[in-house]
């Protein structure tokens, strides 16, 4: 399995990665209480995958899963920011949704993102140990 640098697989230790799930458009890895999102270079990011990313972690945490959600913006690519609706309309919440962004780009769809999001503050880092330390993945 060919592995970023920056990746949170190597970030982290292994008995707190739950899961790897290698998708067409991207990694979704399942630490102990956080869902991170590795996505593919160019693709366009909206409820279609995001929808599919959702019904594995129905099956690693279960129907009801209440974790933190982090974007490991390791590559840049697009977003359908407003499909954020579609998630809150099925009564899903997030203990917090934490952006990790390495350049500009990331930061451009950082600040639409926070237009469609409404259900809490989106937590931003440039550093990926702060935000795994954030949502308790990491001791601080």
């Amino acid at each position: 399995m060919d592995i970023h640098p920056n990746s949170v697989i190597n970030c982290v230790p292994e008995e707190t990665i739950k899961e790897i799930h290698r998708l067409n458009f991207g990694d979704v890895i399942f630490l102990n209480k956080t869902i991170v999102t590795e996505l593919n270079e160019g693709i366009t990011y909206g409820w279609e995958k995001g929808s599919e990313v959702i019904k594995l972690a129905e099956k690693c945490f279960g129907k009801d899963f209440y974790v933190n959600y982090m974007a490991n913006r390791i590559y840049d690519y697009s977003i359908i920011a407003q499909d954020w609706k579609k998630f809150f309309e099925q009564n899903r919440k997030l203990r917090s949704f934490c952006i990790v962004t390495y350049g500009q780009i990331g930061k451009t769809n950082l600040a639409i993102e926070r237009l469609f999001y409404k259900e809490g503050k989106i937590m931003h880092f440039t550093n990926l140990e702060l935000a795994l330390q954030y949502t308790g993945n990491l001791p601080s």
